[in-house]
């Protein structure tokens, strides 16, 4: 089964490809939505939803080492339990001190050949997994 958190075997042995990410918008107007649509070497395109997310970035993996002081789980798409993100939300995000508002959040990490995505969101994520469906990758 595909997750967060998980091995996801399914991928494959390449780490999957991004094909986008955008904000999604209701008109003209900015939800706290987030799609996020990957695709790995074995013909598996996987969609995933944030339908309200705190915060979200974009890193060059070639930028990237490996951090112990972090606590993860799953293999590209990855659930943190500590890390230095979490750490940085509480001065980067006003929130309250119990946290109620907006929440303290989940961080996720998508993991790609070219970039690692990095989400703190107040929901669980809606993952849609399809295969054989016709992309030029």
């Amino acid at each position: 089964m595909i997750g967060f958190g998980e091995t996801n075997e399914e991928f494959g042995k390449v780490p999957p490809v991004l094909i986008s990410i955008e904000e999604i918008k209701e008109g003209q107007y900015a939800t706290n939505s987030l799609l996020i649509k990957i695709a790995t070497e074995t013909n598996i395109y996987i969609s995933i939803k944030f339908e309200s997310y705190i915060m979200h970035l974009t890193r060059n993996e070639s930028y990237t080492v490996w951090d112990d002081y972090e606590v993860r789980n799953g293999n590209y798409l990855v659930k943190f339990s500590k890390s230095r993100l979490i750490d940085f939300y509480d001065v980067a995000i006003i929130h309250t001190e119990d946290y109620s508002f907006p929440g303290r959040g989940q961080h996720y990490g998508v993991y790609t050949g070219d970039h690692i995505i990095d989400i703190i969101a107040d929901c669980i994520p809606e993952i849609i997994v399809e295969t054989n469906k016709n992309h030029n990758l």
